[in-house]
């Protein structure tokens, strides 16, 4: 079968050199053919791959249904952090031990600050934390974690009660071994742990979205998308109460304009990473929190405090579907018409010559 597509691909290529006489629906037809063989030649790579991984990598064919193997024990539920009578606040909240993960990253820092202006008992994990102390200051409590070591996660999390998630892959880091493994590995660590709640920062275009900066992410940063979409899926499944927010663009001066909540990752936008931190440790203190993904982004048309009462409009099961990281096939569909009408134009105008 591949070796049928390099045939297509040589004959298509004496045709646009035209030594041969070249038939626009012929070439249309050759044209639709590769396109088509794209995807399905992708998608066994990556499940030829799997069996020489260290890890395994779930296929995309294999996404629906859900493709990882997942306990029954992982849906029970876990204690709640919440009351039924406290109306979104959390219970015995100075008692509580919130550990943040890539706490010194330029998210992380806002998330150290937010939740040192609620009191929070706070424990800051860091790859490098001599490195970490000096870059971000204030008093406190930094343990060594790195989502690509199991055991220094077990470490890090004993005793933790809320574990928030600012990491991404960064430099020369693998977004699968970053995002997605990481993700297994904190999650597998918090299970064993006793941790309640996890909130993840993941990203508009986790949840399949097709737009171009989205795409472009994904071709340049290896389907990082991808990654952390099936990292969110995992934690969905966990049994451990969740939040995933999925922040826009960031940028922008935080605190000046309204935040925009929406589902299904249908909206691209921009917004602060402060604003983005807010969010994050508001989830601790709300319950219609608990179970929600959804993304976020700035919006001048609302009040700058309202988004605090918009956790309660949100659905627990609206996520978008898994991110494929692959091409979309309206753009391969668009290259291949401007291919065509440009050996077209190429073609008549020798006419026009001869």
């Amino acid at each position: 079968m591949l070796t049928g597509c390099y045939i297509k691909l040589e004959y298509l290529t004496r045709r646009v050199t035209g030594t041969t006489d070249m038939n626009i629906r012929q070439f249309l037809t050759i044209a639709i053919l590769i396109f088509c063989s794209q995807s399905v030649f992708s998608h066994d790579r990556e499940c030829l791959d799997s069996l020489r991984s260290e890890y395994n990598r779930p296929c995309i064919e294999r996404l629906i249904p859900r493709s990882l193997d997942i306990d029954n024990t992982m849906l029970e539920p876990q204690a709640s952090l919440f009351s039924e009578d406290t109306e979104g606040a959390s219970t015995a909240s100075d008692q509580l031990l919130v550990a943040v993960l890539g706490a010194s990253g330029r998210t992380g820092i806002h998330v150290l600050e937010e939740l040192k202006s609620r009191g929070a008992n706070i424990r800051a994990l860091s790859r490098n934390t001599e490195r970490a102390k000096e870059k971000v200051g204030g008093d406190f409590e930094w343990m060594s974690a790195d989502v690509t070591d199991p055991e220094s996660l077990l470490l890090a999390l004993e005793g933790v009660d809320i574990l928030i998630s600012t990491i991404g892959a960064t430099g020369g880091d693998s977004s699968e071994l970053i995002s997605y493994q990481g993700s297994i590995n904190f999650v597998e660590a918090a299970k064993e742990s006793g941790v309640k709640h996890i909130i993840y920062m993941s990203s508009i275009g986790a949840g399949g979205a097709d737009n171009f900066s989205t795409v472009l992410l994904n071709l340049v940063l290896d389907k990082t998308m991808k990654w952390k979409s099936l990292g969110e899926d995992y934690i969905r499944n966990s049994g451990i109460d969740f939040t995933i927010v999925r922040p826009g663009g960031l940028r922008g001066e935080p605190g000046t304009l309204g935040i925009r909540f929406e589902q299904g990752d249908e909206v691209i936008g921009w917004i602060p990473r402060a604003d983005v931190a807010s969010v994050l440790v508001e989830s601790i203190y709300n319950a219609d929190a608990l179970n929600k993904t959804f993304e976020v982004i700035n919006d001048e048309s609302l009040d700058v405090n309202a988004w605090r009462d918009e956790f309660k409009n949100l659905k627990n099961d609206e996520y978008g579907e898994i991110a494929t990281g692959e091409l979309p096939a309206r753009y391969w569909l668009t290259a291949s018409m401007i291919l065509l009408a440009i050996i077209y134009l190429i073609r008549r105008r020798r006419k026009r010559r001869a």
